[in-house]
């Protein structure tokens, strides 16, 4: 009896002892509140330790802070992960949200010049910060900076990121380049709504086909753009739609800006990848008839430039460009089977969901031939190899069944 009245005399002891701790006058901690649940976050990855960094890297945070203040953000979040100039000499990058007031720093990453923003594992980091510091329900990404399609790497040199002109895809952090397998590594995981290329010629099949589980829709150019880059102030609203994002208004925002300056040019698209499938069904099927190199593949309309600084000529092919019309291109390889052309259109009409062109491209190729997207054409058996054009999934899935490569 005694030894039971003493255990419940120490355990009313403990509870007076706690409750006296909890009464304490000091200052309790307080937790950080979880971040809202927004209706959309859009991420700009801005690659800028290059040249556009030198000048248009303000120039467009200025334009989306109009674009908030004007329009605001109807319930989502715009952040931009800032690769500023001058990484290595104490300007890191920042993680930055673009809100009606002004600019918020929510992060600043390490001041390390050895991590490089073309790397996948900082690409992830960057995702990861996106949905901590702004969850939403839905997510768009925009790519800003250099790129070149789907020319990476030539074969004996597969690496992540390197560093000669001929060797990349997008970037560029001091003159660090991220291949367009290593893109479609670091966003395997993910779903976006859409991804908008705010750089040059990443409107093609091959960067398409590459990323066609990421996300429903890519708004693009096949071609060249204007140094000066998307309106990002007209593009807001279409960022931030209602129930889901206006993609063909982001493009048609692009175009028209562009189209209404006499002097200037501009190559849109938007493509469907649920379509991408059924494209590459109906182009293996063109490439199973494929035998032979028609000498009309010299012939189709080109959307880029050999003597551009970004493409360099090799020993494999001196007259190569990166990018050429798709359709003109199965025009070529269909002249004897117009019924195989037919269904070919039709699947590619599934895929384009919006295309313009002006009369010229940004280094003043007259565009005849518009279908929208882009593509390489391999004129010859060891084209293949031109800028490790074999690595890349279009090539591997679909190109390499023609029987002239067996």
């Amino acid at each position: 009896m005694t030894s039971k009245l003493l255990n419940i005399f120490l355990s009313l002891a403990a509870l007076l002892t706690l409750a006296a701790c909890g009464n304490s006058d000091e200052p309790q901690p307080t937790p950080e509140p979880e971040p809202e649940i927004s209706s959309r976050t859009v991420l700009v990855y801005m690659v800028a330790d290059n040249n556009l960094g030198s000048y248009l890297n303000s120039s467009d945070l200025k334009e989306m802070s109009e674009g908030v203040a004007q329009h605001g953000l109807n319930g989502g979040r715009l952040l931009v992960y800032h690769n500023r100039r001058n990484t290595a000499a104490g300007n890191p990058p920042l993680l930055l949200d673009i809100t009606p007031t002004g600019i918020d720093t929510l992060k600043t990453y390490p001041d390390d010049p050895s991590i490089y923003s073309v790397e996948i594992s900082r690409m992830r980091e960057v995702l990861a910060d996106m949905k901590s510091f702004a969850p939403a329900n839905d997510y768009g990404m925009i790519f800003w900076g250099h790129a070149t399609a789907w020319m990476t790497h030539d074969s004996s040199d597969i690496t992540e990121s390197v560093a000669a002109p001929k060797k990349r895809s997008y970037g560029s952090d001091r003159n660090k380049w991220m291949t367009l397998s290593s893109m479609a590594e670091a966003l395997k995981d993910e779903k976006f709504s859409f991804l908008y290329f705010d750089c040059c010629l990443m409107g093609t099949v091959e960067v398409a086909y590459e990323l066609r589980d990421i996300t429903p829709y890519i708004v693009a150019s096949p071609t060249e753009v204007e140094g000066e880059g998307m309106p990002y102030s007209l593009n807001i609203p279409a960022f931030f739609a209602t129930d889901k994002p206006d993609v063909i208004g982001m493009a048609t925002n692009t175009f028209e800006y562009y189209n209404n300056r006499a002097s200037s040019s501009c190559q849109m698209v938007v493509i469907v990848t649920s379509t991408l499938d059924a494209l590459a069904d109906a182009t293996r099927k063109v490439f199973a008839t494929q035998t032979s190199f028609p000498l009309t593949l010299w012939d189709v309309q080109e959307l880029s430039k050999t003597h551009s600084e970004f493409f360099r000529t090799t020993s494999l092919c001196n007259d190569c460009h990166p990018v050429y019309d798709m359709e003109d291109y199965i025009k070529a390889m269909t002249f004897d089977n117009p019924d195989l052309l037919t269904e070919w259109q039709k699947a590619l009409d599934n895929t384009v969901l919006y295309k313009a062109t002006t009369a010229r491209d940004f280094t003043g190729i007259p565009v005849i031939h518009y279908c929208g997207l882009g593509s390489y054409v391999v004129r010859k058996a060891n084209h293949g190899d031109y800028h490790g054009y074999t690595l890349t999934s279009w090539w591997n899935d679909v190109v390499s069944t023609a029987p002239l490569f067996k």
